[in-house]
C-alpha cells in the first residue's frame, strides 16, 4: 500500500498473519510488517519508530473499537515488524470483538523519529477473519450435512439414423471473360544514372547529390560528380563527419582492422589502429600554465624530473618539451631511467641537446630503449654546463592538473641533492615511441 502526507511519501508493504492456541489459550495475535521511507524516500534503517494500530468498525472512517501503540526498530532493509495485539493497549480489548459485525478495517500511523506525532496514514480493509479469530468472540460453525446418494447412470439413446446421400448436380457453363481493366498511372522515376533511389517524402526518387558508381564503388554524398580518388567524399559547408565515439573499454571489446578510427572519450584523442609498426604518443600532457627555470650557476642547481607509465609497449623514438624562454644556443642533457624516483634506478642513456627555438623541442633517442606499459620510467632535464643563462620550460600548476595520469613532476633542490614530487602536475611533455605490434595509437 502507499500512504502520502504533505512533506514526502512513505510507502509500507504491509502483509498480517493471525495466531491462536485453543489449547493454551494464548491471547490472539496479528503479525505487522512494513517497509519505512523518509519524506525524501529514503529507507528508515536501524531506526525505532513510533506506529499507533487502530481497528475501525464498519468503514474507514469508522468506530476505533481499539487502539494501541508500538515502538518497533527497523532492520538494515527499513522493515518495522509488531505482532497487532502485544502492543501497548490505549483502548478497547482485541479479544471483545465480534469479528461477525463487520467489516472492520486496519488503520496504521507512524512517526518515523520514533515518537508518537504521527505524520503517516493509512487505511486498509481486513477482507477476512482467519475462523480461529472469529470462533474465539463468539462465533460458530454450523454442522457439516450428509453427503447425498449418487445418482444411477442413465441408458445411452439409439444412433438416429443416416439420410440418403443427394445427387451431384451439374457442371455450370463458364461465364464470358470480363474486360481488360484501363492501364494504371505510370511509377514512379528512379532518377537519372548513379542516382541512389530512397523515401522522399513517401515517394521514391533519385537524389542529385547522394550516388554511387557500381564499377567503381565510388560514392559521394553532397556532390553532384562522383570523385574518381576518392571512395568516399562527404561535402558539406554545414557538418562534420563524426567518427564512431567510445571508451577504452569499448574499444577494446572491438575485433579491430588495420585502418579503423575511432574518438576515445576516455583521453580525448583520435585513435587508429595501425599494423606491424608505426610512430605514436604513449606518454603526454600539454597543460600550458605555468613557468619551471632549469639552470646552474655554480651555486643554485635547478632541474625538472617527470615519472611516466607507457600507454603502448615500443621503442623510444624522441621526447618533446615544451620552452618557453630561452637564450638561444642553450645546452641541456636529457637523461633516461626506469623507475619512479627520479636520481635512482636503472640508468638507459641520455642525450645532448641544443636548445634554440620557442616551443616544442624533440630530443630524439636511438631506438634501443624498449619501453613497457607495466614499469615506470622518467626523464631528468638538466643543464649540461655551468652558465648564468637559464631555460624556462611550460608545465601545469595545479589549476587545472596535469593531464598524464601515469606520472608527476618533480623539482631538484640543490641545498639537499634530493627530488621534490608536485603528484598533481606535469611538465609539458610527448614521449613518441616506435610500436613493433598492431595497436591502437594516438593520431594527435
Amino acid at each position: 500500500m502507499t500512504f502520502r502526507n504533505p512533506t514526502g511519501l512513505v510507502l509500507f508493504f504491509i502483509f498480517g498473519t493471525f495466531l491462536y492456541d485453543s489449547l493454551a489459550q494464548s491471547p490472539l495475535l496479528m503479525s505487522y510488517q512494513s517497509v519505512v521511507r523518509d519524506a525524501e524516500g529514503v529507507l528508515v534503517k536501524d531506526h525505532q519508530v513510533g506506529v499507533l494500530i487502530s481497528l475501525l468498525q464498519g468503514a474507514p472512517d469508522g468506530e476505533a473499537v481499539y487502539v494501541e501503540r508500538h515502538n518497533p526498530t527497523t532492520n538494515a532493509n527499513g522493515l518495522a515488524t509488531l505482532e497487532i495485539g502485544g502492543g501497548s493497549p490505549v483502548s478497547g480489548a482485541l479479544d471483545e470483538i465480534n469479528w461477525g459485525e463487520g467489516p472492520y478495517f486496519l488503520k496504521t500511523e507512524t512517526d518515523p523519529e520514533g515518537g508518537t506525532a504521527y505524520s503517516i496514514s493509512g487505511v486498509s480493509q481486513l477482507l477476512s477473519v482467519p475462523y480461529a479469530m472469529y470462533a474465539a468472540n463468539g462465533g460458530t460453525q454450523g454442522p457439516q450435512g450428509p453427503e447425498g446418494p449418487k445418482g444411477d447412470q442413465g441408458e445411452m439413446g439409439e444412433p438416429g439414423p443416416v439420410g440418403p446421400k443427394g445427387d451431384k448436380g451439374d457442371k455450370g457453363i463458364p461465364g464470358d471473360m470480363g474486360l481488360q481493366g484501363a492501364p494504371g498511372a505510370p511509377g514512379p522515376i528512379g532518377g537519372e544514372d548513379q542516382q541512389i533511389i530512397f523515401n522522399d517524402n513517401n515517394e521514391a526518387a533519385g537524389d542529385p547529390v547522394f550516388l554511387f558508381d557500381k564499377e567503381t564503388k565510388h560514392a559521394t554524398i553532397g556532390a553532384s560528380v562522383i570523385n574518381p580518388n576518392a571512395a568516399l567524399e562527404v561535402k558539406s559547408t554545414s557538418g562534420a563527419l563524426l567518427l564512431p565515439r567510445m571508451t577504452t573499454e569499448q574499444r577494446n571489446a572491438l575485433e579491430p582492422s588495420e585502418g579503423m578510427l575511432i574518438y576515445n572519450t576516455d583521453i580525448q584523442r583520435f585513435q587508429g589502429f595501425v599494423g606491424d609498426s608505426g610512430l605514436t604518443t604513449i606518454a603526454f600532457s600539454e597543460v600550458s600554465t605555468s613557468t619551471y627555470f632549469i639552470g646552474n650557476d655554480g651555486n643554485n642547481i635547478d632541474q625538472i624530473a617527470q615519472t611516466f607509465t607507457p600507454l603502448f609497449p615500443g621503442y623510444l623514438e624522441s621526447f618533446e618539451f615544451n620552452v618557453s624562454s630561452l637564450s638561444p644556443g642553450y645546452e641541456l642533457i636529457i637523461e633516461l631511467y626506469e623507475g619512479n624516483s627520479p636520481g635512482t634506478g636503472f640508468y638507459f642513456g641520455e642525450e645532448e641537446f641544443t636548445v634554440n627555438t620557442l616551443g616544442w623541442n624533440k630530443v630524439t633517442f636511438p631506438p634501443t630503449f624498449l619501453l613497457s606499459p607495466d614499469n615506470v620510467y622518467h626523464i631528468i632535464v638538466r643543464s649540461a654546463h655551468v652558465s648564468s643563462e637559464f631555460i624556462g620550460v611550460l608545465r601545469s600548476n595545479g589549476d587545472p592538473e596535469g593531464e598524464h595520469p601515469g606520472g608527476a613532476l618533480f623539482s631538484y633542490n640543490s641545498a639537499t641533492g634530493s627530488y621534490f614530487p608536485s603528484s598533481v602536475d606535469d611538465m609539458d611533455f610527448k614521449i613518441n615511441s616506435v610500436i613493433n605490434t598492431q595497436a591502437w595509437v594516438n593520431l594527435h
